[in-house]
C-alpha cells in the first residue's frame, strides 16, 4: 500500500498497528455473521502514516446488526480494550458505529468500527477489502461521502462519567495531531478541559496534555490514563 505520511517515522506503532489488524481481522472472518471486512479512512485511501488510526467498516447480516453495537461482541484483537462507547450518530440512518481505545504494547490504538447492515451496505471507492464472503456491491462515492449520505442515525445518550471516560482516550489523539503540527490541536486540547495554549506552540501544548492527563486520574482506568503517559512520552521523544 502506498502511503503519504504527514507525521514522522514511529515504526513502533506503526507495528502494534498491523499486529492488532491482523488479529482482529482474522476473529472478523472467523465470524460468521460477519459478511466483510474493509479497511476505510486513511488506511482504506493509502494515505496513512505511522501515527494513523484504524478505521474498519464490518458487513453484517441484517438481524445481527444491533449485536455489534455491543462492544464485547467486536474482536479486541492483540489488544486490551480500554474505551468503547457507541458512536451510532457518526454514520447513516440503519447503521452502528463504536469507537475503542484498545492498549497494545502499553501503547493506545484507536479504532472506528463502522457496522453496516448487508441490505445497506455497499463499499466505498476509497477503501481496502479485507474479505467478503458474500458479494457487497461497490458505490462511487468516498467513505466519507457514504457515511453522509441521507439523514443520520440518532445519537445515544452518554453518562458524564462516560464523556469523562472519551476524553481520557482521546489525549493520545490530540498528542497524534500535535506530532503532525495541526492546526487542530489547540481546540483538541481545550475540548479535553484543557488550557489555551499558543498556536504551533508544541511545547506548550504538551505540558498541556499532561496537565489533561493528570485531572483525569480520578476516573480509575489505569490502562487507558498509563498508555496515555506512554504516549506523550513518545510524542516527546519525537518532538526533541
Amino acid at each position: 500500500m502506498n502511503t503519504k505520511s504527514d507525521g514522522p517515522s514511529a515504526p513502533r506503532l506503526a507495528a502494534i498497528r498491523a499486529h492488532w489488524l491482523s488479529t482482529a481481522t482474522a476473529a472478523l472472518n472467523d465470524d460468521l455473521s460477519v459478511v466483510g471486512a474493509a479497511l476505510v479512512g486513511s488506511l482504506g485511501a493509502g494515505r496513512a502514516d505511522d501515527w494513523s488510526d484504524i478505521d474498519l467498516l464490518i458487513v453484517v447480516e441484517d438481524a445481527h446488526l444491533d449485536d455489534y453495537s455491543i462492544p464485547g461482541r467486536l474482536p479486541h484483537g492483540a489488544g486490551l480494550p480500554a474505551f468503547a462507547i457507541d458512536a451510532r450518530h457518526n454514520g447513516p440512518r440503519g447503521t452502528r458505529a463504536v469507537s475503542a481505545q484498545y492498549v497494545v504494547d502499553g501503547l493506545p490504538l484507536w479504532v472506528d468500527w463502522y457496522v453496516h447492515p448487508r441490505s445497506l451496505a455497499a463499499w466505498p471507492s476509497d477503501c481496502t477489502v479485507i474479505f467478503e464472503r458474500q458479494d457487497v456491491g461497490r458505490t462511487s462515492a468516498t467513505f466519507s461521502e457514504y457515511l453522509t449520505r441521507g439523514e443520520s442515525e440518532a445519537p445515544t445518550s452518554k453518562s458524564p462519567e462516560e464523556l469523562q471516560a472519551m476524553r481520557l482516550a482521546l489525549v493520545p489523539i490530540a498528542g497524534k495531531q500535535l506530532v503532525r503540527r495541526s492546526a487542530e490541536t489547540g481546540r483538541t486540547i481545550e475540548f479535553l478541559g484543557g488550557p489555551a495554549t499558543p498556536p504551533g506552540d508544541r511545547t506548550d501544548q504538551l505540558a498541556a496534555l499532561r496537565q489533561v492527563l493528570g485531572q483525569f486520574a480520578a476516573l480509575e482506568r489505569p490502562d487507558s490514563h498509563a498508555a496515555g503517559h506512554a504516549y506523550l512520552e513518545l510524542v516527546d521523544d519525537i518532538i526533541d
